[in-house]
């Protein structure tokens, strides 16, 4: 299988963590909205938030969201 060790502890924490919960708490109340999830949480979030931050600025909003379009409009009259 493709999971490393990282990945595979983070299955037996989160299997844990359910199991306590489960005994200690209201779980039916706590995953009413959905399920619990252990993130690894690296540079992937921060990458990926810059990345379209990049394309908004270069790309940008769209015509008739960005706020150029309505500057122009505005200034065009």
């Amino acid at each position: 299988m493709f999971a490393t060790e990282r990945t595979e502890g983070a299955i037996e924490r989160l299997d844990m963590a359910k199991n306590i919960l489960r005994e200690h708490g209201n779980y039916s109340w706590l995953t009413e909205n959905g399920s619990f999830v252990i993130l690894n949480n690296g540079i992937e979030f921060a990458s990926t938030y810059f990345i379209m931050l990049l394309a908004l600025f270069f790309i940008g909003a769209g015509r008739y969201v960005s706020v150029d379009y309505w500057l122009a409009k505005k200034y065009r009259q």
